[in-house]
């Protein structure tokens, strides 16, 4: 039998979109943990409610492992990820005991399900020297991530597998013409153009995402790199700060400029299909791609692919960064059990074995592992690595400004630069559009 390496095997991990119901629940646990009352008792039968999804594939084959160990029975539901999503919605809108664990996207619903009492607080459990040993090392979680699981002071879920915006490029372009790897985001939109003079038009500069709903992850370092939250100290959006105008022209600059042909219907489907077919010289994507561009059964271009972080802007480098986090339902009926399952799943030795199968951990300790170093063993992947490691120290965990309405608030940052990329709008009118509209929705 042959064995592919992890990255042939990984599966893309994409934000979906989706719409949130509006939500009920009082956040109260529907049994109070062994934990709290000073008693740590795992035992017994939990249910993970999970999404298809590469995490979920790659610990399953450890699952029986665990309950060899513990003594608790795992049971895993697994359904695609908007019918898990409804799923997890609709049974804590009913204050269901039905699943004790769940996996959830903290950009997409965190802080709705945080504001309707939907996680069950972890903190008590975290400084629980029996239920929490130290070796279990929460200070090993890069920054980024853990921070992402966590909404109004409390820690609500453990991060569980990251990812982020990087620049995929074509290296045999860039040394065949002697253009410089882009240093800063004014260098990125510059080598898109040295890419397309140098092919005579017959490579696209850059792929880049420009469907409404998909775009405010790529866009995110582009703001961010201003210097700009996406929220003031007020809570009110930023969109109406000159900084805001030039992020959206430099965004502007390579989807439209340099982009490809009906980049307004990109997401990251289109821009990977793209680049591993030889026809854009960069792409700005997710580094879950990584397995799309350098796979030789998909990609034309494998042997010439280098990857490197979204370049800095003026105000620094800051790349958006996704982590998907497992939660504990409060209204779960063996918590402790739950606890126990999270606390395993997440684990520096399990983090590792789970990095050896092909998932981005967010813990440091994995990253630095011999171990795991010997299976980067192609350039590509090296940089990915540091790649990741930028994203893990330096990024932000908000997909967009944070708020309830996840999918509305992406949409109207979405169809703003939407309107600039096709020539109805100048910048500073998508700007100003875009902050009246995040007004109202954010209140």
């Amino acid at each position: 039998m042959t064995v592919r390496p992890w990255w042939q095997t990984a599966a893309c991990v994409a934000a979906a979109g989706m719409t949130l119901a509006a939500c009920g629940g009082n956040g109260d646990s529907a049994a109070d943990s062994g934990v709290a009352d000073g008693e740590y008792e795992p035992s017994g039968t939990i249910s993970l409610l999970a999404q298809k999804h590469p995490w979920t594939a790659a610990i399953e084959p450890y699952i029986p492992e665990f309950e060899e160990e513990t003594g608790i029975t795992v049971e895993v539901q697994t359904f695609a990820e908007e019918q898990a999503r409804d799923r997890h919605l609709t049974q804590l809108q009913s204050g269901s005991t039905d699943f004790d664990v769940f996996m959830s996207l903290k950009s997409r619903e965190g802080q709705m399900y945080a504001d309707a009492g939907f996680y069950e607080p972890l903190d008590p459990w975290l400084e629980d020297t029996e239920a929490t040993p130290d070796d279990w090392d929460r200070d090993d979680f890069k920054q980024a991530p853990w921070e992402g699981e966590a909404f109004n002071g409390e820690q609500l879920g453990l991060p569980i597998i990251v990812e982020g915006p990087v620049v995929f490029y074509r290296k045999d372009l860039f040394e065949e013409h002697g253009i410089e790897r882009p240093k800063s985001q004014d260098e990125l939109i510059d080598a898109a153009a040295a890419i397309e003079d140098a092919t005579q038009d017959s490579v696209t500069g850059v792929t880049i995402r420009g469907l409404a709903p998909a775009l405010p992850y790529t866009f995110g370092p582009f703001f961010h790199g201003t210097g700009l939250e996406w929220l003031d100290d007020d809570g009110a959006p930023n969109f109406d700060e000159p900084e805001a105008v030039e992020a959206i022209e430099r965004y502007v600059a390579l989807a439209r400029d340099h982009g490809p042909e009906g980049v307004l219907n990109y997401s990251f489907t289109q821009s990977s299909q793209l680049f591993a077919q030889g026809h854009a010289g960069m792409s700005v994507e997710s580094s879950n791609e990584i397995s799309s561009v350098i796979d030789p059964e998909d990609s034309t271009v494998a042997e010439d692919v280098g990857v490197m972080p979204t370049p800095p802007g003026p105000g620094g480098q800051h790349p958006t960064v996704l982590q998907w986090g497992i939660s504990m339902s409060p209204y779960s009926e063996n918590q402790d059990a739950a606890w126990e399952f999270m606390k395993w799943a997440t684990s520096p030795e399990m983090q590792l074995q789970l990095a050896m199968d092909g998932i981005a951990s967010p813990r440091a300790s994995t990253w630095e592992s011999e171990e795991f170093q010997e299976t980067l063993d192609r350039p590509a992947l090296t940089e990915w690595a540091e790649a990741l490691d930028v994203i893990q120290t330096d990024g932000h965990p908000e997909v967009a400004p944070p708020g309830e309405n996840q999918p509305e608030i992406r949409q109207i940052i979405g169809d703003g630069v939407g309107q600039v990329i096709a020539g109805n709008m100048d910048a500073a009118e998508a700007a100003q559009q875009i902050q009246s509209e995040l007004e109202t929705v954010l209140g």
